[in-house]
C-alpha cells in the first residue's frame, strides 16, 4: 500500500472514529472549501477570532479585514497559536490529504486565491502539504546523519590506514645505494633548509615559494626517486585527502606535493644528519666537473625564466613559444660553458628582449608570439657578437625563482676550493711524518723514577696522601698533545699524560678509549668512554679529522686528544712540529667540511 492510499485510509478511519467532532466549514457546510481545525484547549473567544479571520463567501475576498477583527498583531498571534486551515479541494500529491495553511498569506502564496481560479472540486496540488514536506525534511536529515556517520567511520578507517602506512615507511631499512648527483644536492639542500628553520621536515612542496631543483616537475621526480630509494619519507601533518587508498581501504601512497618530507629515520637527528652530510660530501668531492655542469644547467634555466618573465611582465608580450624554449635554453647553456657568467647572460637577455620589442613596435601586423620568438633568434646573434667584447653584468631580479640546489652546489665548489689547499698541506705533512725515523723513547728507563730515588713514594706515603685527598703529582714528563673540543676548536697543550687523560675522561665515565690510527701518521687519540650521545657533546670536527686519517669509526662525543707514539712503543709522547702542522691542516679541512 502506497503513502497516498495509507493517508486516505487513515483519513477515512479518523472520520469514522470521530463522527461527533464539530467541523468548521467555510463558506458553508453544503459547499465547503476550507475547514478550520482548532488545537486543543482553545477558548470560545479565540475560536470566534479564528473563524472571523478565515471567513469568506467566495474565493478571492475575505469577509472581514484583520483590523476589523482586532489589533493586527494580537489577531495574528491568536490565529497562529489556535488553529490552521485545510484547503479541502487542494489535495497533496503525496498523502492525498488537504493542503494546510496557517495564514491568509499562505493562501495567497498558492496562487489560487481568485474567484475564477480557486478549485471547487478536488484538485491535486503541484506542491506537497506542510506535513509531507516536514516528513521529507526529517527523512533527509536522517539520511544526512547516516551519511555523515558513514563518512566519519570511513575517515577513521582511512586515518588508521594512513598511520599504518606512515609507520611502515619510517620502519624501512637504511638506503642501499648512493643517490645520483641531483638527488645528493637535493638531500643537502633539504638538510640546509631544515637546519636553518630548526625543523625536522620540509614542505609540502605545494606551499613552497621556491623549487628544490630546476622546476616543480623535476622536484616531483627527484622526491619520488629519493623516497623509493629510502632516503626520505613522508611525515605529518597530513590529511586523508593527501593519501590514495586501495579498494580494501589500505593506504597505497601519498600525493608528493601535498605532504611534508623528512629524512629517513636512520638519517634523522643531529648525528644522522652529520653522517649524511659527510657521506654526500665524500661522494661529491671527486666530481667538481659534474657540479660545474649542473650549475651551468640551472643557471641556463634561470636565464630562460628571466627572458620570458621580462617579455611578459615588463613588455606585456606573449610567452616564448613552446618550440623555441629548447633553443633559448641551449643558447644560454652553451654561452655559460664558454665562460659567460650568469650576470652576463642576464645582460644579454635584457638586450635581446628590448631589441625584439622595438622591432615589433616598428612592424605592424605581427602574429601573437612573434616578438617573443624573435627574442630567441636575437639572443643567438647577440651571444655571438658578445664573445669577443666586454659585457656588463646585471643582477638577476628577485622575481626569478632560484632553485635551492643552486646555492648548495656553489657552496660545495667553494668548500672544495678552500679544502684543496688545506688537504694538500695535510697530505704533505703526513708524508713527511711517515718518512721520519723517530727513535723510541723508553719511558720505563729514562722517565720513571726508580724506587731508590728521592722522588719515589713508598706505600705508606701513598696511602697517607690518598686519605688526605691531596692531589697526586704526576711522575711522567709533560708531553705536547692536540685537544679537539665539541665546540669545534683545536688547542695544543703541554701537560703530563695523566692530565691529558683526565681532560678527556671527565666528559664520560672517567675512563678513556684509545683510537688507533694508521702507522704512517704515528698519532693515536684518546676518547672518553660512555659520553652521553647528545647534541651538546657531539664532536663533528674530530670525526672529520679521524676520517682524513683513515679512521671511519664514530660518531664520537666529548673532547678528543691527539698524541704522538713511537715506532714500537705505543706510550703517549709529544707531537713533534710536523705532526702538529699535520693536525692543523687536518683541522682546517674538517672545520670547512663541518661548516
Amino acid at each position: 500500500m502506497g503513502k497516498r492510499q495509507r493517508r486516505r485510509q487513515q483519513n477515512k478511519t479518523t472520520k469514522q472514529q470521530t463522527p461527533s467532532v464539530q467541523r468548521h466549514l467555510i463558506p458553508s457546510a453544503a459547499a465547503p472549501l476550507v475547514e478550520v481545525v482548532f488545537h486543543q484547549d482553545v477558548s470560545g473567544q479565540d475560536k470566534q477570532t479564528c473563524l472571523d479571520y478565515w471567513a469568506f463567501t467566495e474565493p478571492g475576498t475575505w469577509t472581514r479585514k484583520v483590523s476589523d477583527i482586532g489589533p493586527n498583531a494580537q489577531v495574528l498571534r491568536t490565529v497562529k497559536a489556535s488553529c490552521h486551515a485545510d484547503l479541502l479541494t487542494v489535495i497533496c500529491p503525496d498523502c492525498a490529504g488537504p493542503r494546510s495553511v496557517y495564514s491568509r498569506s499562505d493562501v495567497t502564496a498558492t496562487r489560487l486565491w481568485f474567484r475564477d481560479v480557486f478549485p471547487h472540486e478536488e484538485t491535486v496540488s503541484p506542491v506537497k502539504c506542510q506535513t509531507c514536506r516536514d516528513a521529507e525534511a526529517a527523512e533527509r536529515a536522517r539520511e544526512a546523519e547516516r551519511a555523515s556517520e558513514e563518512e566519519r567511520e570511513r575517515t577513521a578507517r582511512q586515518v588508521e590506514a594512513a598511520g599504518v602506512w606512515l609507520r611502515e615507511q619510517a620502519d624501512r631499512d637504511a638506503p642501499g645505494s648512493l643517490p645520483d648527483l641531483v638527488g645528493a644536492l637535493t638531500l643537502l639542500a633539504m638538510v640546509d633548509i631544515m637546519q636553518r628553520k630548526q625543523a625536522e621536515s620540509i614542505g609540502p612542496l605545494s606551499n613552497l615559494n621556491y623549487t628544490l631543483t630546476a622546476s616543480a616537475d623535476t622536484d616531483i621526480e627527484v622526491i619520488r626517486t629519493l623516497h623509493r630509494d629510502r632516503w626520505i619519507c613522508p611525515t605529518t601533518p597530513a590529511t586523508t585527502s593527501n593519501f590514495t587508498f586501495n579498494e580494501d581501504g589500505t593506504a597505497r601512497g601519498v600525493y608528493i606535493t601535498q605532504v611534508p618530507w623528512m629524512l629517513a629515520p636512520p638519517l634523522s637527528g643531529p648525528a644522522g644528519r652529520r653522517e649524511l652530510i659527510a657521506l654526500l660530501h665524500d661522494m661529491l668531492w671527486d666530481r667538481p666537473d659534474d657540479l660545474h655542469q649542473q650549475i651551468y644547467k640551472l643557471e641556463a634555466g634561470m636565464a630562460v625564466d628571466y627572458l620570458e618573465g621580462l617579455l611578459t611582465r615588463k613588455y606585456n608580450e606573449e610567452p616564448i613559444p613552446e618550440h623555441r624554449l629548447p633553443d633559448a635554453y641551449e643558447t644560454f647553456l652553451n654561452a655559460r660553458k664558454e665562460g659567460f657568467t650568469l650576470g652576463q647572460l642576464v645582460a644579454v637577455a635584457w638586450s635581446s628582449a628590448a631589441g625584439s620589442v622595438a622591432w615589433g613596435q616598428r612592424t605592424p601586423g605581427l602574429k601573437p608570439g612573434s616578438v617573443s620568438a624573435a627574442s630567441v633568434t636575437n639572443l643567438e646573434r647577440r651571444i655571438g657578437y658578445a664573445r669577443d667584447r666586454r659585457i656588463d653584468e646585471y643582477e638577476l631580479p628577485n622575481w626569478v625563482p632560484r632553485p635551492a640546489i643552486h646555492s648548495t652546489a656553489l657552496r660545495l665548489l667553494q668548500q672544495q676550493e678552500a679544502e684543496l689547499g688545506a688537504l694538500s698541506r695535510f697530505r704533505a705533512h703526513r708524508q713527511q711524518v711517515a718518512s721520519q725515523d723517530i727513535e723510541d723513547l723508553d719511558y720505563d728507563q729514562e722517565d720513571t723514577p726508580t724506587s731508590g730515588s728521592d722522588e719515589a713514594l713508598d706505600a705508606a706515603d701513598f696511602l697517607q696522601r690518598l686519605r688526605s685527598g691531596a692531589e697526586q703529582e704526576s711522575t711522567d714528563p709533560p708531553i705536547t698533545y692536540g685537544l679537539v673540543t665539541p665546540d669545534g676548536s683545536l688547542e695544543f697543550h703541554t701537560e703530563p699524560p695523566d692530565k691529558m687523560r683526565d681532560k678527556v675522561s671527565l666528559a664520560g665515565s672517567g675512563y678513556v678509549d684509545r683510537v688507533v690510527l694508521p702507522d704512517q701518521a704515528r698519532v693515536h687519540a684518546y676518547i672518553a668512554e660512555l659520553v652521553p650521545a647528545s647534541e651538546e657533546n657531539a664532536n663533528p670536527v674530530a670525526d672529520q679529522m679521524l676520517r682524513l686519517m683513515e679512521c671511519f669509526d664514530g660518531p664520537f662525543y666529548g673532547p678528543l686528544a691527539f698524541f704522538g707514539i713511537g715506532q714500537s712503543n705505543r706510550r703517549p709522547r709529544s707531537l713533534d712540529t710536523e705532526q702538529q702542522d699535520m693536525l692543523r691542516a687536518a683541522y682546517e679541512v674538517a672545520a670547512a667540511r663541518v661548516k
